[in-house]
């Protein structure tokens, strides 16, 4: 029987990255709702699991062979009667994302890999990696001679080919302050939750930098909160990569959003301190807001785990043994 009183949310994390639920479990609380994370590594081991909503997050940062068992676990809980947000057979890597996009027409640039043999078409580019959000690994580069520079000099720093990519510059400062703006959303569910803009001098704008943001970007941020101009993009999006949760990075360029990535694994350690108190404010919002839409997604279970059969194990790659932990 059902004891509908119980609701619990299983937050599935690579071992090392479970940091990014922060004190999550601890908001989610207040909602009536038992939340904690579970490590793929530990995972695999299981021969029982805990009853609940399951969140699958961090396919980037699987080998392959975990991502078909990934696939595998998704199946086996919904064959149970589990809800389950995400399926990593969905999951695209960021290059395959940024051409899928590109060549859907919800962005204006693309980007090319140097070990398929392609080289920029428009420059300037930059070069990152392609896994696990290491970012990029150059400023931008104008033209061949400088892109095959900095391949050169990516693939001594110890970087294989198969990791890199060149993506087209796409951003703009913003006309008031010259500063530049990353834009970020969450899918959680049928909820799209804004999340912080990051004000950076540098066109990379990755952590930020203080004093850069205006009053009035301030006041834009958090009137967005009430009436998101970029929602339906932001679904749009996450509706073609066939992802329930996650976080979407991108830029405004010309009136436009791009597309940057999508992080499924993205941090919700989020601080709810600033100096200037409408920001302070939009980032209370954010943080209340990602409590409730998990709490949302997250239905009544009895207490009974989960039996797991032997989901692990087969038709793993020839020849390649099965990680043991």
């Amino acid at each position: 029987m059902v004891n509908t009183s119980t609701r619990r949310l299983i937050y599935v994390t690579s071992q090392d990255h479970a940091y990014t639920f922060g004190d999550m479990a601890q908001q989610l609380l207040a909602h009536g709702v038992s939340a904690s994370t579970l490590s793929y590594e530990k995972l695999w081991g299981c021969k029982w699991l805990p009853r609940g909503t399951y969140v699958l997050t961090d396919f980037d940062r699987l080998s392959p062979v975990e991502n078909e068992a990934a696939g595998r676990l998704h199946d086996h809980l919904q064959a149970v009667g589990l809800p389950v947000l995400n399926n990593p057979r969905h999951f695209r890597p960021c290059d395959s994302l940024l051409k899928a996009l590109h060549a859907e027409g919800l962005n204006g640039f693309t980007c090319c890999l140097p070990a398929a043999g392609e080289w920029p078409q428009r420059y300037p580019v930059f070069l990152r990696t392609v896994a696990a959000h290491r970012g990029t690994l150059s400023d931008l580069l104008h033209d061949r001679a400088a892109a095959e520079a900095a391949l050169g000099q990516a693939m001594k720093q110890g970087h294989p080919v198969r990791d890199l990519m060149f993506i087209e510059y796409a951003a703009e400062p913003q006309p008031d302050t010259g500063s530049f703006q990353k834009h970020a959303a969450f899918r959680i569910g049928g909820h799209i939750v804004r999340a912080n803009t990051v004000n950076d001098v540098s066109w990379m704008a990755k952590k930020g930098a203080k004093g850069v943001a205006s009053q009035a970007q301030y006041d834009t941020e958090r009137a967005e909160m009430d009436a998101y101009p970029h929602h339906d993009y932001v679904m749009q999006v996450f509706e073609f990569a066939g992802l329930q949760f996650g976080r979407l990075d991108f830029g405004i360029v010309a009136g436009r959003p791009q597309a940057y990535e999508i992080n499924t694994n993205p941090t919700m350690a989020l601080s709810q301190t600033h100096p200037n108190a409408v920001r302070a404010e939009t980032m209370e919002l954010v943080k209340s807001r990602l409590a409730s839409a998990l709490a949302h997604v997250a239905q009544p279970v009895s207490r009974w785990p989960v039996f797991v059969p032997n989901l692990f194990k087969r038709r793993f790659i020839a020849g390649q043994r099965p990680r043991r932990f």
